[in-house]
């Protein structure tokens, strides 16, 4: 048996010395050689999500004092999205603001400023400020009950 196991060990210690380069391009002669490989991204996370993203940061309620001529709001844009591909934000409202103890009441209002935005390419980086302008004439507010009004905004982003 010891016979047999020392010609056993004696043939993996021969093949353990004949251990081959494994390599793209093996090397055989002295001249210069090269080799090619090609490196690339993927258009996904290391967790697998798709790579694109977007962010659009919207104003929290806002609060106009009585009587104030305009209140500017402002949103935020980023994206990192793929070739070809733009971020399109839209703003809305009903221009008019409804009284809390009887919406038939209506304030109007007129909201200018970036009320549509879209991306000039796939990225946009840093963040990008959007303003907005919420205005009430004076003579809607020299005609309103006092009370608190209300109307909401309604923000749309799509990739296009």
């Amino acid at each position: 048996m010891k016979k047999v196991l020392s010609v056993a060990l004696a043939v993996v210690m021969l093949f353990a010395v004949c251990v081959p380069a494994f390599a793209a391009n093996p090397i055989t002669d002295k001249t210069e050689q090269s080799g090619t490989t090609i490196v690339k991204t993927s258009t996904k996370t290391e967790t697998g999500e798709d790579g694109r993203r977007y962010s659009v940061t919207i104003p929290a309620n806002t609060t106009i004092p009585w009587g104030k001529a305009s209140v500017d709001m402002a949103y935020v844009v980023e994206a990192h999205l793929a070739y070809g591909e733009q971020l399109k934000v839209t703003v809305a409202g009903n221009n008019k603001m409804a009284l809390t103890e009887d919406a038939a009441i209506k304030l109007p209002y007129t909201l200018t400023g970036a009320l549509a935005y879209t991306s000039e390419t796939p990225v946009v980086n840093p963040a990008i400020s959007n303003l907005l302008t919420l205005s009430i004439a004076q003579a809607d507010w020299a005609n309103a009950i006092v009370g608190e009004y209300s109307d909401t905004l309604t923000f749309t982003a799509a990739v296009i």
